[in-house]
């Protein structure tokens, strides 16, 4: 789902689900374009299903397969697989051509629309027909039913962004939301359905090779910040690297991991060759390049495999003909360890131990800790972070995340305020997610204190259920779109003007900052 990040956040501002599986009850139209929770979220699928039986909504599914999701749908498009852009751009066509898009909403919070009408020009039914295969007219139903029976959401998972081309088909995705209207109200929004838990905390904390904790990037000044949060000088994190310039780049993306091994290193974009691994918490189905992948594991001087089980990882290093220098460490499952998860609509819950380790086992906690031990580390690396034996304490990570994240917002869910929403769960409205203003210990709260959730536990930010919604207070979960390229551009203010939130001193939106 990376490219989810990189297409949605240069969108609108942040990379992640706009809405929440919840709220989709309240959409009117659903598309669901490269997914099917049927079988992959079946939880999510629930609300759809309440949304299209007690809401009346249609429910268009467009997949090249006939999936069970599919077999639920009011309308299905069947189409070719990887002419996303082109169905898509073919739906827009249909909607400028008959004045369906939100003028409105596009000349007070849109950028560049003008750009993308003229592209669209180029897709006329007959041109989309013979690119995707999907009649002309059952294009023009499924693009009017969006635009005109709102609200209306845009579902995808990894049928959009498994391409080479993700980050622009989740960009295309985006736009037609923006066309529409279709952002920042309850039933609209994109609704990306991220992978299980923990996939969408993984992605804020930074386990990727292109951003440090929270979005930061590799910049000097990145870093540095995370230097004052951690309180290890600059200098002595710079230390750790050869230089300056390899301290800020990117690393080798997991889909060609084994390009690393492989390839001549002046081929790599890397100071040297890959020669070990240390894996914790993937499988390698996820990578589409198996064969490749079994070559770099035999190239390879060291694999650990840290997993509850024996995962594919484990078998292709035996396939492949690794006998040495290949270990399995055995790591607890969620159920036997303790800490925050985020879910895909960036709600965080607090998760308690139910059973106690099995045998040797280790959670991940401890697994992290022991192994900066080993290297040398761990007195740096958890300065701020409380540690019982050799387990780093849960609430204490949480808290190291609290005093990083402003910018994003991931700053007011303590450790103790998700435990009281665990207590209280019952008390929280099941599609607006809020707990009664009056209630005494997570009174006016939503759920999980979904991201952002601004200043300090103190403050009781309730967090923000619907990304981009101006018809309410910041405090009260209201938010603008943030600009992530600059104030202006070609002299043209890229400010949403007359865009603003409810009570805000400004009132042309603001760019996105980090701090120096």
């Amino acid at each position: 789902h990376s490219t989810t990040v990189a297409g949605v956040a240069n969108t609108w501002g942040y990379g992640a689900m706009t809405n929440s599986f919840n709220d989709i009850r309240n959409s009117k139209t659903m598309i669901i374009m490269g997914g099917n929770p049927a079988e992959a979220h079946p939880i999510a699928m629930q609300h759809l299903l309440e949304g299209k039986e007690l809401n009346k909504a249609n429910l268009i599914v467009i997949d090249p397969r006939f999936t069970r999701t599919a077999a639920h749908a009011t309308e299905y498009v069947r189409f070719r697989s990887g002419t996303d852009i082109a169905l898509l751009w073919g739906m827009l066509w249909h909607i400028f051509e008959n004045g369906w898009e939100d003028k409105e909403f596009i000349a007070q919070r849109v950028y560049g629309m003008d750009e993308v009408r003229k592209e669209v020009e180029k897709y006329t039914p007959e041109e989309v027909e013979q690119i995707t295969g999907v009649p002309g007219d059952q294009v023009k139903r499924v693009a009017e039913l969006f635009a005109t029976q709102k609200p209306s959401t845009m579902i995808w998972c990894m049928g959009q962004t498994h391409h080479t081309v993700g980050t622009a088909n989740t960009r295309a995705s985006c736009i037609l939301c923006l066309a529409t209207g279709n952002v920042g109200k309850p039933g609209t929004g994109a609704n990306i359905f991220r992978g299980h838990d923990n996939v969408q905390g993984a992605t804020d904390i930074g386990l990727d090779v292109v951003t440090l904790p929270f979005y930061y990037g590799l910049t000097e000044g990145a870093w540095k910040h995370w230097s004052r949060v951690w309180e290890i000088p600059y200098e002595d994190l710079l230390s750790q690297f050869d230089s300056k310039e390899a301290m800020e780049t990117p690393g080798i993306p997991l889909t060609r991991w084994f390009d690393s091994v492989s390839l001549p290193k002046d081929k790599i974009g890397q100071r040297d060759s890959m020669r070990a691994m240390f894996i914790q918490g993937h499988a390698s189905n996820s990578i589409a390049r198996i064969p490749e992948s079994m070559k770099g594991l035999t190239g390879l001087e060291l694999l650990v495999i840290a997993d509850p089980h024996p995962t594919t990882w484990a078998s292709l290093a035996v396939e492949a003909g690794r006998q040495d220098n290949t270990y399995l460490l055995p790591v607890c499952t969620q159920f036997e360890t303790s800490g925050s998860r985020v879910a895909s609509n960036r709600a965080i819950q607090w998760g308690e131990q139910i059973v106690k380790p099995s045998f040797e086992q280790k959670d991940d906690y401890q697994v992290i800790y022991l192994l900066s031990k080993k290297l040398g580390l761990a007195d740096k690396m958890f300065k701020k972070i409380a540690v019982e034996g050799d387990r780093p304490v849960p609430e204490e990570v949480l808290r190291e995340m609290n005093r990083g994240s402003w910018s994003t917002g991931y700053c007011g869910q303590s450790p103790e305020r998700l435990k009281a929403h665990m207590k209280n769960q019952h008390k929280f409205d099941l599609v607006t997610m809020r707990a009664p203003k009056d209630d005494p210990e997570v009174g006016g709260d939503y759920y999980g204190l979904p991201w952002p959730c601004w200043g300090k536990p103190e403050i009781r930010h309730p967090g923000t259920a619907n990304l981009y919604s101006t018809g309410l207070h910041v405090m009260d979960g209201g938010s603008p779109f943030r600009a992530r390229f600059g104030v202006e551009r070609n002299g043209k203010t890229l400010l949403a003007e007359g865009s603003y939130t409810q009570g805000s001193e400004l009132t042309d939106g603001y760019p996105e900052f980090t701090m120096a």
